[in-house]
């Protein structure tokens, strides 16, 4: 059965899931899908979080009423996401700071810039769309550009320490966009 999947500050998807899957299987089959840690997850429907594998009556679909089209409600890192604790996280505030050197291959440029290890890569784009206008840091300027560190697209919606980016790495800015491929 087709089962909408909602994330905050991600796009809702929908994915397969089988009638006697199990909390477990969920989170696998979501792990495999967007790369989210298991162990990361709460997943919540109608309200009521889903419990993994117990002794009382079996943690499968069936049990939380969850029929086609449901909607599953998925919260990473088991914070409840209040709007605060949100903003500051995607701001990367009380996170270490990391100096990284930018390299564009978008012209002959070069930068070192101070990043929170917890901000989402997104704030790098905007602090070089700053540069650009300072120090004339050469960027594509229609906006189509990437970034990668260690010969891996970067996602800017996750954090510099999710990439495993650390002080004095080197990230390189290219010219163009990245397409995924399709949700499962």
């Amino acid at each position: 059965m087709d089962v909408s999947f909602v994330c905050s500050g991600e796009e809702p998807f929908k994915m397969e899931v089988g009638f006697f899957d199990t909390v477990e299987d969920i989170k696998r089959k979501l792990q495999s899908c967007r790369g989210w840690p298991a162990a990361a997850m709460f997943l919540v429907h109608n309200g009521n979080v889903l419990a993994e594998a117990g002794g009382d009556g079996g943690s499968g679909t069936e049990r939380y009423g969850i029929v086609e089209g449901s909607v599953i409600h998925v919260v990473l890192d088991g914070r409840l996401q209040n709007k605060k604790e949100e903003k500051s996280k995607r701001r990367g505030e009380g996170s270490p700071t990391l100096r990284v050197t930018v390299v564009s291959r978008c012209g002959a440029g070069r930068v070192e810039v101070a990043v929170g290890a917890r901000a989402a890569v997104s704030a790098l784009r905007a602090e070089l769309e700053r540069a650009r206008g300072e120090d004339g840091f050469p960027l594509p300027r229609d906006g189509a550009y990437f970034f990668i560190h260690r010969q891996n697209v970067m996602d800017e919606a996750r954090s510099f320490e999710w990439h495993g980016v650390a002080t004095g790495d080197e990230v390189v800015v290219f010219d163009g966009s990245v397409t995924r491929a399709p949700a499962c």
